[in-house]
């Protein structure tokens, strides 16, 4: 029997969209997107979504509820989350009213054990005997970034925590001057997660590590099917940091193209990266486009359990 499903994730950065087929238990791809609407911006200034966020992010939601319409996938079968910044936003609940009243896509908040959960079943869609049994996974977001370590071959979370420190929030913090001293609160904060979660291969998901896999593969679009499985060296993705770190928006975005509004946040999500890396003793990283959609949308529903209730 086919199921068409699609998922949405939310995220402080980007709404990315996945559009599928199971036919039994494989799954055919048939549309996928990602388009950055800075939901999280100036978040921990606020402390809501800022208006022109919730406009940009309400246009992108009536555009994705539409190509769900053309491929025929039905309201009950769009599996939407949100993750931190809407955990934070004193208006998420309010927006994502809106967003139903709009779309009829009803939006679910997550605990960050479920973003663990679910990026943790995205990653293994492309798993095969190859892969090892346990591995240490990476998903950088705009407001944090969750580590996961992971048992490949009974699908076990052994261990995750989620940093508070993501693409949008560290570019806020720097033009705040506040960077510096925030990241070393949460070092300190974490030192204990983080001295058992050393490891020297890390496996990475979402925008900011995809988008500079792809800067090694090709500067002007965006080449999925080459970026996931693509490996790096930190050496790699430090020449890159180098490279762009003194460019504004503009010169990264015409340097490039692909990163459309990603180059705003782009120098913010490197410079987490590099963070965590030096604090895991990471020597190399594995891409996978594969997060936590691929998961939502594997699960076909979220578990009550990881419903986030303040």
């Amino acid at each position: 029997m086919n199921q068409l499903r699609a998922s949405i994730d939310i995220g402080s950065n980007s709404i990315l969209l996945l559009i599928g087929k199971f036919i039994g238990d494989k799954f055919e791809q048939l549309y996928s997107d990602s388009i950055v609407t800075s939901l999280g911006y100036k978040l921990d200034e606020l402390g809501h979504f800022h208006e022109e966020s919730m406009r940009n992010s309400m246009e992108v939601f009536l555009n994705y509820r539409k190509k769900c319409d053309e491929f025929g996938v039905e309201p009950n079968n769009i599996i939407a989350t949100a993750t931190e910044a809407s955990r934070v936003a004193s208006n998420a609940k309010d927006f994502f009213d809106s967003v139903y009243e709009n779309t009829q896509i009803e939006v679910t908040i997550i605990t960050s054990d479920a973003e663990a959960y679910y990026s943790a079943n995205g990653i293994l869609f492309d798993r095969n005997e190859s892969t090892p049994k346990e591995i240490f996974v990476m998903d950088i977001g705009g407001a944090s970034s969750e580590i996961i370590h992971l048992n490949t071959k009974n699908i076990e979370i052994k261990n995750d925590f989620s940093f508070p420190m993501g693409a949008v929030r560290a570019t806020n913090w720097n033009e705040n001057k506040v960077l510096e001293q925030n990241i070393e609160r949460i070092y300190n904060d974490f030192k204990k997660n983080i001295d058992i979660s050393q490891t020297k291969i890390l496996h990475c998901v979402a925008g900011t590590m995809t988008s500079v896999a792809n800067l090694f593969i090709n500067h002007q679009q965006f080449d999925e099917v080459k970026v996931n499985g693509y490996e790096l060296s930190v050496k790699d993705i430090k020449d890159i940091y180098k490279d762009i770190s003194g460019l504004n928006a503009q010169s990264i975005l015409e340097k490039y193209p692909f990163l459309k509004k990603r180059s705003k946040t782009i120098v913010g999500g490197i410079y987490v990266a590099l963070k965590i890396f030096d604090w895991l003793g990471v020597e190399d990283v594995i891409i996978s486009t594969y997060g936590l959609r691929y998961g939502t949308i594997r699960e076909g529903f979220i578990k009550d359990e990881y419903r986030y209730r303040k």
